[in-house]
């Protein structure tokens, strides 16, 4: 791999190191890490995707300290919006890595939620424009001189009874094909919920190892998994 290819990728997801089990005190961080994503192209572009459920900003409102009223505003409000981050770097220049604006990004982007297209949003609901830039803060000074270009797709998440449709502790798949130019190939990527950072491992019943909580059958024994045990509350 290009040198400059792979620090690139590097720098966009070595700060989140994923545990191998969710834990009580599950944080941002960790649903970040079992979300992110990365694709390669040629010798020069690099681009990661991160799934940013509700409850990912639910967590990252408790971290950053938010007063109550705001937070209240990220439970009720960010549940009605499926979010993903994205930067897509052309590492070609060494010393400034070219990074594709968000115009650019919807334009190459394609995504299903649970099998059904989904568009990205031009406007979302003030409360959640007013937060974002508050609560994505820990997430972009995470990637350095990088961060700067994260771009932030919003999608509709609402059923027509009002209720949230893809959230992080329930069965549901969110997939997106992008393309790093117009007319090249298809990369595709997918996100299986539950996510293990929020519901918890999975367990096999015949040797009690942990698996992923969006799994049904151990790959191993073939027997179907206990349920994942409720995160203790904070």
């Amino acid at each position: 791999m290009n040198r400059s290819l792979a620090l690139a990728a590097a720098l966009l997801v070595s700060v989140f190191v994923a545990p191998a089990l969710a834990r009580a005190d599950t944080n941002s961080s960790q649903i970040a890490a079992e979300t992110a994503r990365t694709i390669q192209e040629g010798k020069t572009r690099v681009a990661s995707f991160w799934w940013l459920p509700p409850e990912y900003w639910i967590a990252t409102s408790k971290e950053m300290g938010l007063s109550a009223e705001d937070q209240a505003k990220v439970a009720r409000f960010f549940p009605n919006y499926i979010i993903v981050g994205v930067i897509d770097a052309d590492v070609s220049e060494k010393h400034k890595p070219l990074i594709a604006g968000i115009a650019e990004v919807v334009a190459r982007t394609k995504f299903t939620r649970d099998g059904e297209d989904v568009q990205v949003l031009r406007e979302v609901a003030p409360e959640v424009s007013d937060l974002v830039p508050k609560l994505v803060y820990l997430l972009k000074a995470s990637m350095g001189r990088l961060g700067d270009g994260l771009r932030l797709l919003p999608m509709s998440n609402i059923n027509p009874k009002g209720e949230p449709i893809l959230t992080a502790d329930k069965p549901g798949v969110l997939a997106a094909q992008y393309r790093f130019t117009e007319g090249g190939p298809v990369h595709t990527l997918t996100w299986h919920a539950p996510l293990t950072a929020v519901a918890g491992a999975k367990r096999c019943p015949e040797d009690g190892e942990a698996m992923d909580a969006s799994w049904s059958y151990c790959p191993w024994h073939g027997t179907k998994l206990e349920a994942a045990q409720p995160k203790k509350s904070d």
